[in-house]
This record gives C-alpha cells, structure tokens and sequence, in this order.
C-alpha cells in the first residue's frame, strides 16, 4: 500500500525543496566569479545577487552610451523583485575601528580561502628568504652616492627628433652624462664587485607551484585603496575577466571591509605584503629590511600569484579592456614591456661600468622617432662613432631612448625571474645609490627606470611600445596648455603597425588603452578643496578638455564621476581616505560636478 502523506507535509516538504534550490542557485551566483578565471572567493555578508548586480549594473538607460557597463550573466540579471536592493547596514554605516587582532585574523581567513593549508605561502615563504639573503649580501658597501661635480643639475629634457627644437639642444653624450654624479675608482670597483655577486646568485627561476596563470596587479594602501577601486570599476566595466590582485603594504592601511566584501565582488583580492613575505618566528632575511615608496611595486609583482602580471598604478585607468595583451604578440615573444615617457635618459656612464655592459663604439640603436611613433634603423658603419657627438643612450648596449612610464608594466615570472628580482635590488638600495646613478638628480627620479635597465643587464628581450604617449590635459584661460595625465596606447596593435610598416602594408593606429591620471588624481573632494578643476575665476572646468570622447570613445571625465557616485553615494562604500569628509558634503560635490559635466557634454568633439 502506497505510503500517504498528509496535505499539510506535502506543504512543508515543498517548502524544504524550494529553500534547498534556492540555497544551490546562490551558491552557483556567488562561484560565477571563479569559474569565469578570476579567484573563487566566498562573499560574506552579503546579498550575492545584491552585490554582483549592484557592482557590475547596466545603465538604466539601456540607449546611454555614455557608460559602457560590465556585461557579465551577474550584470543582466534583474532585481528579485524589481525593487532597488540595499547594501547591509554595517556596509552603509560603515566599518568602525577594527583592532590589529581583528585585521590579522581577516588576513589570515582570506589566505586560507585561496591557500588553505599554505602551502603557496610557505613555498614563497622559503623563496623571498633566499632572494633577500642575496640581496643582503650583496649590499652595496660605500657610502650613499651624493657627490656632484658642481650644483648644477642635468635639465629635465623632453626627448624629440625635431630639428627645430634639437638645434640648441645639448647633446647627452656620454662625456655630458659623467659631469655630474662622480665615484671614486675604489667606489666603482666596489659596487662592481656587489652588483656581480648579486647578478650571480639571484635565482633566475621559481619553484614550481609559486606562480600560475594571467592576472593584474595593483599597490593599494591608503589612497591608493581608492584609486584602485576606481580602475578596477572601469577594468572590469571594459569586459576585461582577469583576475586582480591588490598587494597592501602596511597594517594601518589594510581596510578589511574592502578585503572581505568589496574587492571580491569584483573579482579582486588583497594580499598583505608583510604576511607574504615574512616568516612566522621573524627570523627571515626579509626582516632585515624595512620597505616603502617605490620599493613596493617589485615587491608586488614578486608576492602576487601571478605567472603573468601587468601591473597597474591605482590611478591609472584602463579605456580598453587588456585581457588581449597576455596571449598576443609582443607579450608571448618578449616577455616584457614597457611604455615610452616624455624624457631623455640621465643614466651616468658609471653604472654601465659597475653592471659590465659594454656600450658599444661604432654601433647604433634604431633611432626613435616619437613624432611617427617608430623606431628607424640605421646603416651600420664599422667606424668609431664621433662619442662627444652622439647621445650616449643610442648607442648600441646601453638602455635605449626614451625614458619608461610606469603607470603600466607587463612581465613574464618565467622568463624575466632574474630580472625581477634584479630590478628589486636596484630599488632596495635605490634612495642611496641607484636611484643616483640613473636618474643623477634630475627630476623624476624613482622606480621608473630598474625594471628595463635590470632587464638589459641580463641581456633579456622586452618590447617597448613605439607609439609615443599621449599628452592629456586642457588649455587655461591664458590660452596655456596645462598637462593633466598620460595616455599610453595598445601594444598589440603597435607591434602590428610595426610589422605592416616594415612590408609597406597600411595598419591602423594603436588605440589609446590607459589613461594615467596621475596629475592631479582622481579625489573629487581634493580636486574641489585644492581648486583642481576650478580656473582663477572660481568656475568650474573639464580636466582633460574636449577632446577625451574622440579619443576614448566616451565622456571620459562623466564616466569617473558616474562611477565615483554608484560607489561612494549610491552603494555607501566607506574608504579611509574619505574618513574625515562629510558623507553629504562628498556626494554633493560629486552631483555638483556631474550637472557641470552633463551642461558642458555638447561642447566635446
């Protein structure tokens, strides 16, 4: 006989199988992250369906082009009732002091998450204590190079080929180039004698296991937490579906509700930097150094997990999605790139020496031609060079003209390794005696130059992108133009332009693909109080003039701002450096500026 159920349990059971499918639908949401290639990372305390559908929305506007939106399964999907869904009210009141206790526990449930029995941790452990036991040892044992010839400095001199502007020009030769930063015989042989032993023992290989895979990688902390969040709402909103690491150097700077909650949601994750690299007793080589400024970029690329990593400043902003750039020449063939900066190189000719690179006597680079964006060989004559004549940096063997921006960078673990770790080295003993040697006091001195110049140390292959960087900005009322970030365009399709101009083929123009907005950065509250977007008579201004929509495809300024309001106003995300800002007064200015820019949108080319 057929067992029979009471009408009132058939109710109940129905009820327990649709609570059991509805717990299978929210957790298959919450892993669609991870089966698209980013990091499967649990969401706690919060709605799944709220976060992704929230954080990566369409437009309202389906027809508005203005703001090209994410496109993911997540991003389509309505509301569960049509209702505007709200973040939990510990998200919109914010996250309160959080004790250092507190933080480290977050840090460690994280890394448990994606690392759970830390054997990636105790692999790269093990590896970062053997680097920096080298690097300790082959510290540079002369005192802090300062000494100049005189007090004059070299210019900060724009690199051109134009002959109108290099008729007066000084010619950076290498005679000019050693006039300024001076060594000793004995100082020479001695960095000599340290860089070699470094060169020698620096492994040029990980361990298996370390490193796997494509990925991007930011330094948050501080600011920087929110200038990231800003560049990975505008990645993501690219189409771009690689996986995204934020290194944080400091405990103080590490905001756990971002880490847990935020970061995720977008496919992201922090890692701490000191948890990465120190071991558990404090008895590691690391201890023995103490980190900051420009030091940290290596470090990040080093502590990521990432085979493959471009690395991104917070504040610079992807216009094209890059996803592209890691399975495309000339990433797959070189292994390294690099972008080209306004400037001439100011490397002293001492560090040649002290590295052992031969510049060459009779041998010339391809020359640069930033105006057609190319490289143009030159015949090759086996003749002593006229050395007072020719700049030192187109000679053959040393770093190439021009200088490198690093607002972007891609490198290759495989590959590159030794350099990396080289180019860690230069920035680790950077403030006191590389950083001298490149840059030789001029202005913008920093990381800028270690990775390429370790790079060509070791003899290895890189690709630096041709096609000159883009100056943005706007013109002010004295009809002056006022630069205000850095455009830098797409690789691939500059190595393709390259190889079509070589084969009389006509290709294309790279297009634009991040926009370093580095001067001044993307704070609306600072750009209101220090008058960063007001001109002498109180009125209010585009930062990157008219022409951003011909360049981007978009209203470049009105998508930040949009993006600035969904994050700050309308999800309520808290970010410390906001802390003492009214939350009223932030998203007032924000609509403020956002009515200027919809006013003024006609005006744009």
């Amino acid at each position: 006989m057929a067992l029979r159920i009471p009408r009132r349990q058939k109710k109940r059971y129905s009820l327990v199988l649709w609570l059991v499918v509805i717990v299978l639908v929210v957790f298959v949401a919450g892993r669609k992250l991870g089966d698209s290639g980013s990091p499967s990372v649990i969401v706690s305390d919060y709605d799944v369906h709220d976060v992704f559908s929230r954080l990566w929305r369409k437009s309202s506007r389906p027809k508005d082009k203005t703001v090209p939106y994410f496109r993911t399964d997540a991003a389509t999907r309505p509301g569960k009732d049509g209702s505007q869904v709200h973040l939990s009210p510990e998200v919109a009141m914010g996250v309160g002091a959080v004790s250092t206790a507190e933080k480290l526990s977050t840090i460690e449930s994280m890394h448990r998450k994606v690392d759970e029995n830390h054997q990636r941790l105790n692999l790269g452990r093990d590896f970062y204590d053997k680097v920096f036991s080298v690097l300790a040892e082959g510290a540079p044992s002369v005192e802090q190079l300062d000494r100049y010839r005189t007090e004059e400095r070299i210019y900060h001199a724009r690199y051109t080929t134009r002959e109108e502007e290099l008729a007066d020009d000084i010619v950076f030769s290498e005679d000019y180039l050693g006039s300024f930063l001076q060594l000793t015989d004995e100082e020479q042989r001695s960095m000599q004698q340290s860089h070699l032993y470094a060169v020698t023992n620096i492994p040029d290989h990980a361990p298996e296991g370390l490193y796997s895979g494509n990925g991007i990688v930011y330094v948050g902390g501080g600011k920087y937490n929110w200038l990231a969040m800003l560049s990975i709402k505008q990645l993501r909103e690219t189409g771009c579906k690689l996986p995204i690491e934020i290194v944080i150097p400091k405990l103080d700077e590490y905001e756990p509700d971002l880490c847990m909650n935020i970061f995720p949601a977008l496919g992201a994750r922090c890692i701490f930097l000191p948890y990465m690299l120190s071991s558990d007793d404090g008895t590691s080589a690391v201890s023995k150094f103490k980190f900051k400024g420009y030091q940290y970029k290596a470090l990040a690329i080093m502590v990521s997990s990432f085979e493959n990593v471009l690395l991104l400043d917070g504040d610079n902003i992807p216009v094209g999605n890059p996803d592209h750039l890691f399975t495309e020449k000339p990433f797959t063939n070189n292994g390294f790139i690099v972008w080209p900066d306004f400037w001439k190189r100011t490397v002293s000719p001492a560090y040649y020496q002290i590295a052992g690179i031969q510049v060459s006597q009779t041998q010339l680079h391809p020359r640069y031609d930033e105006v057609a964006g190319k490289y143009e060989d030159i015949p090759f004559v086996n003749s002593p060079l006229d050395l007072k004549s020719v700049p030192l940096h187109q000679r053959k063997g040393a770093i190439p003209d021009p200088t490198s921006e690093s607002g972007q960078l891609m490198i290759s673990k495989s590959s590159h390794m030794q350099a990396l770790i080289l180019a860690l080295y230069y920035n680790i003993y950077g403030p006191t005696h590389f950083y001298p040697l490149f840059s030789q006091g001029s202005d913008g001195e920093g990381d800028k130059e270690t990775f390429l110049a370790a790079t060509c140390a070791l003899n290895k292959p890189f690709y630096q992108v041709a096609k000159f960087l883009n100056a943005l900005g706007y013109i002010d009322n004295n009809k002056q133009f006022v630069g205000t970030g850095m455009g830098q365009f797409d690789p691939v399709d500059d190595y393709k332009r390259a190889l079509a101009q070589k084969t009389s083929v006509k290709e294309k123009e790279p297009k634009l693909l991040f926009l370093h907005a580095n001067f001044p950065k993307l704070d609306p509250w600072i750009l209101k109080t220090e008058n960063k977007i007001f001109d002498e008579d109180g009125k209010r201004f585009r930062l990157y003039g008219t022409s951003m929509r011909l360049k981007t495809g978009v209203d470049f300024e009105m998508v930040m701002y949009k993006n600035m309001r969904h994050l700050l106003c309308e999800l309520n995300i808290k970010f410390e450096t906001f802390s003492a800002v009214s939350h009223d007064d932030l998203c007032q200015e924000i609509n403020v500026h956002l009515k200027y820019l919809s006013d003024t949108e006609h005006l744009l080319e």
